[in-house]
């Protein structure tokens, strides 16, 4: 079986489609990747998705137009890994797509219903390709009770286990998240949750002093100084200390927490202000390893994160453990939605209660059947 997994997070670089075989021998399920692709976000698009992810510039009319437009966006992009890939849509039994978080609030924040959104229309694709289409993974776990996320956790732990090391997969995407797998765990043993900003305000800080979008290879924080004072007041947001489960996003990690550290630092070099953000990052998942991930003999990392020199070097210092960055460094999230849809289509529970707070594991996730009959 054939399947194709999309993913576009909260740092707005663009799509990631991986191209996933899947067997099943009856005993044993593998699952292969066989093609990845990343197509860009235009600036248009960029900020078009941060202005509907902004209280103060959002409206009805641009979410619903930019619902749509990501669909077609989405669509491209899969006949930009057929192509690449030499594969038939014939041969894909489905497309499994996180589509765009725009906003995340599980918290019940300002009296709101707890509640997560992830635009990008499944039905242009179905259509485009009278595929079925899975998508919106988030709202049943939210449904039943959790956080929504993290859900990258459950093919972690499928993938992942051991017996003989206590591992932590750790993504830096937009933001960082953690999962956390004890030698000899069993699925109820896994922590996971985020550990705070990832790449979000890095890139963000780039794109202001720089005109850059991000930190390639995190050379700009290797030439600066960390602002203690400034990291110090920044590791007292509450919520790294918030207990477990939790989850956060761009809602948080925005513009205006980013104004408040320009702010503080206005007499600052461009560089220093680099490297304070990211040492930030770097900080925030080595608490988070200290206050609910002990003894972690391996740190496997991926996302765009995974890059950046200057994270790498700090996270060796604070936590002197071995870190190695993930093969799937680009294009995991893809692929593990993918593997997230096949236990989807195959009607399996793929949430994870110890992690998000679910009342229960359930089946994630919503299907947009093929529009016309197959002949």
């Amino acid at each position: 079986m054939l399947a194709i997994g999309l993913m576009s997070g909260t740092s707005l670089d663009g799509v990631d489609a991986s191209l996933v075989e899947i067997i099943n021998d009856g005993k044993k399920t593998k699952y292969l990747e066989k093609y990845f692709i990343f197509v860009p976000y235009q600036e248009k698009v960029k900020k078009e998705i941060l202005e509907v992810s902004n209280l103060t510039t959002s409206n009805v009319q641009k979410i619903c137009s930019l619902n749509f437009e990501l669909g077609y966006i989405y669509k491209d992009v899969v006949e930009k890994l057929l192509k690449a890939s030499n594969t038939k849509i014939d041969d894909i039994a489905f497309i499994a797509m996180h589509g765009q978080t725009i906003w995340h609030n599980p918290d019940q924040r300002d009296g709101y219903f707890s509640s997560t959104l992830q635009i990008g229309e499944p039905s242009i694709l179905a259509y485009a390709f009278n595929k079925l289409v899975i998508s919106n993974f988030r709202t049943m776990d939210i449904a039943a009770g959790g956080s929504g996320a993290p859900l990258v956790p459950f093919v972690n732990y499928i993938l992942n286990k051991s017996s003989e090391q206590n591992i932590a997969l750790q993504n830096i995407g937009g933001i960082g998240n953690v999962t956390y797998i004890k030698k000899n765990a069993n699925i109820d043993d896994v922590i996971a949750f985020d550990t705070g900003p990832g790449n979000m305000l890095i890139d963000q800080a780039m794109r202001k002093l720089y005109h850059k979008e991000y930190d390639e290879d995190g050379i700009v924080a290797l030439s600066g100084k960390i602002n203690e004072e400034v990291l110090s007041y920044l590791m007292q947001d509450e919520y790294i200390e918030r207990p477990l489960p939790k989850s956060t996003g761009r809602e948080k990690y925005n513009d205006k927490f980013l104004q408040t550290i320009f702010d503080k630092m206005k007499c600052s070099s461009s560089e220093d202000i680099i490297t304070t953000i990211t040492a930030y990052t770097a900080d925030t998942i080595a608490y988070a390893y200290h206050k609910f991930c002990p003894n972690v003999d391996k740190i496997i990392l991926s996302g765009g994160g995974a890059r950046n020199k200057y994270i790498i070097k700090r996270l060796k210092e604070q936590l002197n453990v071995e870190i190695e960055v993930s093969e799937k460094s680009d294009s995991y999230e893809a692929f593990c939605f993918a593997l997230l849809g096949y236990y989807t289509y195959m009607h399996k529970p793929s949430n994870m209660k110890c992690v998000t707070g679910s009342k229960e594991n359930v089946i994630l996730g919503n299907f947009t059947y093929p529009p016309r009959e197959e002949i």
